[in-house]
């Protein structure tokens, strides 16, 4: 079975720019999420015939950097916890986006082991994300249809070698999505084409319990994304 590297490029931006960082100057840290398109060169910006991604939204509700105890002079130190929601919107309008979330973090100069990312459903109830970790609009053939799952999800990126910020300027962290991936079954993404509208008011709703029948294949989708994110953390386990 294939496996889709929604997150694989995560790690390579991470550790690229980390070793980048310049002389130390001050401990500043950018963070950044950017939504690429790797779809086949023949499909466009499609990731399926027919299949058209208009917006991509995810909800970050935590970002936790961790300090290693053992590389910090056996002092024990208390993470770094970024609390959300951050709604990051990874496609808009069709396009992919680089989006800034924060860009004056000011981190202590530490050894670091781990980053944490938390996704989890929003619960600012004036948000189109109420209730929603990923939120996913376009059309298919022509209809539109809506996408999203309420489900928690958890990625830990480890470093082999503490990161010690004490010898670098500053720092940009980059964390890239494929987010056209998830639908391109060239790359052994999920097959949304089947989905219908089963209700026929003109819209696709593929969701847990949804009024069109497509809760089988919206469990799909759930269900890789958690694989992905399982075979990531695998492969890249130390």
């Amino acid at each position: 079975m294939k496996k889709i590297n929604l997150f694989r490029t995560a790690i390579i931006m991470l550790i690229a720019v980390f070793l980048y960082s310049c002389e130390k100057d001050s401990s500043n840290a950018v963070l950044k999420f950017q939504g690429i398109n790797n779809s086949s060169p023949a499909k466009g910006t499609a990731p399926a015939e027919g299949v058209v991604v208009e917006s991509f939204t995810i909800n970050v509700s935590e970002i936790e950097f961790e300090f290693d105890d053992d590389d910090n002079n056996g002092l024990t130190y208390s993470d770094i916890e970024l609390k959300g929601p951050f709604e990051i919107d990874l496609i808009e309008n069709g396009q992919a986006k680089v989006v800034t979330l924060i860009d004056d973090l000011n981190l202590p100069e530490k050894g670091y082991d781990e980053i944490e990312f938390e996704f989890d459903k929003n619960e600012n109830r004036n948000s189109d994300m109420y209730e929603k970790t990923v939120l996913v609009k376009g059309k298919i053939d022509g209809t539109d249809f809506i996408f999203f799952t309420d489900e928690e999800f958890e990625l830990e990126i480890e470093f082999e070698k503490p990161f010690d910020l004490s010898e670098v300027k500053s720092v940009i962290v980059t964390v890239s999505f494929d987010v056209y991936a998830l639908f391109d079954t060239a790359q052994g993404g999920t097959d949304i084409t089947a989905a219908q509208d089963g209700n026929g008011d003109g819209l696709i709703e593929i969701y847990k319990e949804d009024p069109d029948g497509n809760e089988n294949l919206a469990n799909k989708i759930k269900n890789q994304l958690n694989n992905i994110i399982e075979a990531f953390e695998d492969e890249y386990d130390d």
